[in-house]
């Protein structure tokens, strides 16, 4: 009984072993959910200048149309940071359409979208 015992331990050992190795090497393994595009170094590129702002939401908006072109998810906060270069750039109104589109594309933005579209509307109605 003593050599069973130690036989399924040592199983258990292994497998234990098999497991962890295969989460570890999946861990490694290159996850790519969505498509950024070039949207880190355009958006470095922005801080560093804001003259390059709106190369930045052209940019971004190409890569947006691609994406829903081939029926890809668009990465979380793209929409978003579309609108903000156009209310950056004093269009309230087009930056509100951004922000629903990424309120409607990531529900989990809902409050802060919705909050970001409701002071927009504030602004418009007392202008």
């Amino acid at each position: 009984m003593n050599a069973m015992t130690s036989s399924r331990k040592s199983h258990r050992g292994v497998v234990l072993l098999a497991v962890v190795a295969s989460l570890a090497m999946g861990g490694c393994a290159s996850n790519k959910l969505y498509q950024w595009g070039d949207y880190e170094d355009n958006l470095y590129a922005a801080y560093k200048d804001a003259t390059k702002a709106e190369a930045l939401r052209l940019k971004l908006e190409a890569h947006i149309q691609a994406m829903e072109k081939a029926s890809q998810k668009v990465a979380p906060g793209l929409y978003a940071e579309v609108g903000t270069l156009y209310l950056q750039a004093g269009q309230r109104k087009t930056a509100m359409a951004w922000y629903q589109r990424e309120r409607a594309a990531w529900p989990e933005s809902t409050q802060l979208m919705t909050s970001m579209i409701q002071n927009l509307e504030r602004l418009e109605a007392a202008k």
